[in-house]
């Protein structure tokens, strides 16, 4: 249904009223004017470009226009206006009061045409008033104030104004100026309380952003509570648990011994007025935290890299005099938040640029102490001489003397005082750079166990996670399974903030953590690295589904500015109810020694070797991922399959462990390499040959030995061995027997669901024989009936 002929003429009628020289009482002055009003057409005063993308409709005993839905997650539906006279001169600002049904959820936001070139320059509003739809079934007025000197002339080929997330329009007039007095009274207006339309019979930790500024020196506490305002609530309509926001040690402790948390107490008082709880991020040595008496004192060293011998402003993990102020700001911040029952978990940030569980990466420079810009990028921070100290320690404990350390890395050193961290390419064997590696990444792994330990007795009764990021690259420092074996043992969990758009690039990310996770009995949560759209948050609610995840975290801005998240987060929200562990009988093995010993294996996130083959085998069937101490831990006996993709250096007692489940029953499956047989650290071939012989006792080894391009090629040899596997279960070969497109992947649960999702913008038909044929729809997923 279209917009009626008399209406559509109106809006498309180029002889609109000038609405300029009205007299007072009639638009005059500083307003209001009128530009658009759905219940009289004919008196509009603007252009609607895209009238035939709207159609007319009855809310509360009114007429309103409404725009159709988002149907692209990369499409944004605007609503595009033309003026057709120049404002007044005497006009600085313009202020446009958009007049809207309030039903649904999401954020209103205009943007003004500054300059007509080519697709058009925008500006924002400079201050913007109760923008959010909240779902009250009212009508309620918005207001959004511009440069009006930013505006560009009257004939344009761009609309001089588009609005994103609006659904239903009674009206839009125009101000040269609120008073503070309707400025407050807008403020006013804004829903301090809202009914939800989620909630969850199994509650879970649900938190986002509202905003809240994170630098500045102070961070602005006006605009926060301004975003809070009008933020909180649309978290609250849409399931949100909790707010998620940085606490700085310098905003803590501004004077050594001195602790002040009026800033945190203003903006948690803030929080609980919407019903929400607090989800704080604890980033106590992250360098734009630093306080000025700690920073300036002589008592800071930072981090130091290898490749430059530059300093990074975060603190070194080696100062065990560091450690002392960490268990004094984590047990002042328990002592003051636990009692009080605001806290819904805390986010441990012991390290890196933004408080995760890893060295300095490259994104970040700019949030030097002040905002200074600092040294950053993805490297090696081992060059500062705590770090040195620490290496020797490290070294001697292993070795004992320096001839059994020369005899392992084919050095000369004349005493462990001359052995300084090093580039790890400049050793001359692998067993030495696997020292070095070794070492480097197990410090990480302390000092964040560390701070564990220490945030667990300043907290004993509230949920910890740790931040772990990255996608596992050696110089980052995460070692996702010695973190999740650390947090079992302080009673945490694992916050991990690497989720993208791309389903495999998540599966490739998270998946060695997930499973983790769950095989330590741990709490998993999921954050995304930056920006995803709608089919990202079908995708990110799939993975929490399938891993039974505890904790969902995104930004305000990623999701509630885009209606086609907002449309997918309301509609897939309630299967979160749904959410079990995964049956998953096919482990990939986790080339944790080849990573050590090459920088390639996962530096780049699109890393040929691994990645690719992992994911045409995630196409196939769901996976865990085993690295090497979780094989030694002994869970590769929970699975029937492991299947090799990449790697072929690793070390001895691994090695012999997979022998020893092979002969029990296991099923190995092996690719071609470039690199010959698989062998030990210390070039043994021996085990892997007697695979390739058939010696294998009651278990069975594979190996594929067509190319290796395309990828699919070994995926589709890896799916033909699942299906010949006599060991798997009858749940897992029904979902490698159902027919189904690309872009379609498979969960089944435990529970015995199966859940399917089809990440393409087609709806995919899938069908099993003689069980199901169902059509699922583009960017969603669905749980199907299995026996």
């Amino acid at each position: 249904m279209h917009l009626s002929v008399a209406l559509r003429t109106s809006l498309c009628a180029c002889a609109i009223w000038a609405f300029l020289g009205q007299p007072a009482g009639a638009g005059g002055g500083d307003g209001p004017v009128s530009l658009i009003d759905a219940g009289s057409p004919r008196a509009s005063r603007a252009l609607l470009r895209n009238a035939d993308d709207l159609k007319p409709a009855e809310r509360a005993k009114h007429t309103v226009m409404e725009i159709g839905p988002e149907t692209d997650p990369y499409e944004k539906v605007a609503w595009e206006f033309e003026f057709t006279e120049p404002l007044p001169g005497a006009w600085q600002r313009l202020v446009l009061e958009v007049e809207f049904f309030d039903e649904g959820a999401g954020v209103i936001q205009p943007l003004l045409l500054k300059d007509d070139s080519l697709s058009g320059e925008w500006s924002r509003p400079n201050r913007s008033v109760s923008f959010t739809r909240l779902n009250t079934k009212t009508y309620r007025r918005a207001f959004f104030e511009f440069d009006a000197a930013a505006l560009a002339s009257t004939a344009t080929k761009n609309p001089h104004l588009r609005i994103f997330g609006l659904q239903y329009l009674r009206a839009i007039r125009a101000h040269g100026a609120l008073s503070a007095s309707q400025w407050h009274a807008a403020e006013r207006s804004v829903p301090g309380r809202v009914e939800p339309m989620l909630a969850l019979e199994r509650p879970m930790q649900i938190n986002c952003t509202v905003g809240i500024p994170d630098v500045g020196n102070p961070p602005s506490l006006a605009v926060a509570l301004e975003n809070i305002r009008e933020y909180a609530p649309l978290a609250k309509l849409l399931g949100f648990t909790s707010v998620e926001c940085f606490v700085r040690w310098d905003l803590l402790e501004p004077r050594e011994g001195e602790f002040d948390f009026s800033h945190y107490d203003t903006l948690v008082s803030a929080i609980q007025e919407h019903g929400l709880k607090w989800f704080p991020n604890l980033v106590i040595t992250s360098a734009f935290a630093l306080p000025s008496w700690y920073y300036e004192s002589g008592g800071h060293n930072g981090l130091r890299c290898l490749e430059h011998q530059q300093l990074n402003q975060v603190p070194t993990i080696w100062n065990d005099d560091t450690k002392k102020h960490v268990v004094r700001v984590l047990s002042a911040f328990g002592k003051h938040y636990e009692a009080k029952g605001v806290l819904e978990a805390v986010r441990l940030g012991p390290s890196g640029n933004f408080g995760e569980a890893q060295y300095p990466a490259g994104a970040g420079s700019a949030l030097g102490y002040h905002g200074e810009q600092m040294h950053a990028h993805i490297g090696w921070w081992a060059g500062d001489a705590f770090a040195r100290t620490s290496f020797q320690e490290f070294l001697r404990t292993r070795y004992g003397t320096v001839d059994a350390l020369n005899a392992a890395w084919g050095e000369g050193a004349a005493s462990f005082d001359h052995i300084a961290p090093r580039l790890p390419e400049t050793y001359a064997t692998r067993r030495g750079r696997l020292d070095m590696t070794e070492w480097y990444t197990a410090s990480m792994t302390r000092w964040c166990d560390f701070w564990a330990e220490a945030a667990r007795a300043a907290m004993p009764n509230t949920p910890i996670y740790m931040s772990s990021g990255g996608w596992g690259f050696r110089e980052a420092g995460t070692d996702f399974t010695a973190q999740s074996e650390s947090m079992k043992k302080h009673g945490g969990g694992i916050r991990l903030t690497n989720e993208t758009d791309s389903f495999e690039q998540n599966v490739y990310a998270t998946r060695l953590a997930a499973t983790a996770a769950r095989l330590y009995g741990i709490p998993l949560g999921y954050e995304p690295a930056g920006y995803h759209s709608g089919r990202g948050t079908v995708a990110r609610f799939f993975n929490t589904i399938t891993t039974n995840g505890a904790n969902l975290y995104t930004r305000h801005s990623v999701l509630f500015e885009n209606s086609f998240s907002v449309d997918r987060w309301i509609r897939d929200y309630p299967k979160l109810d749904r959410r079990a562990d995964p049956l998953i009988e096919v482990a990939l093995y986790y080339p944790e020694t080849m990573n050590q010993l090459d920088d390639g294996t996962f530096r780049h996130l699109y890393a040929w070797g691994f990645n690719s083959r992992a994911a045409e085998i995630r196409r196939r069937v769901d996976v865990d991922y085993l690295d090497e101490r979780l094989i030694r831990a002994g869970f590769l006996d929970r699975y029937r399959v492991l299947v090799f993709c990449w790697g072929n250096t690793i070390e001895d007692d691994v090695q012999r462990a997979i022998d020893a489940w092979i002969r029990k029953g296991g099923t190995a499956i092996y690719p071609t390499y470039p690199h010959g047989p698989q062998e030990t650290v210390e070039g043994d071939q021996s085990r892997f040959l007697a695979w390739e012989r058939g010696d294998t006792g009651e278990g069975v080894f594979r190996r594929f030995k067509g190319d290796m391009e395309p990828v699919s090629l070994y995926g589709d040899y890896v799916e033909e061995v699942l299906q010949g596997a006599a060991s798997l279960s009858p749940l897992t070969r029904q979902a490698l027997a159902i027919q189904h497109p690309e872009h379609v992947y498979f969960s089944v649960l435990t529970n015995g669901s199966l859940v399917a999702l089809n990440y393409g913008d087609k709806q995919a038909s899938v069908s099993l024989e003689g069980r199901f044929t169902e059509t699922i729809a583009p960017y969603s997923f669905q749980f199907l009936p299995l026996e």
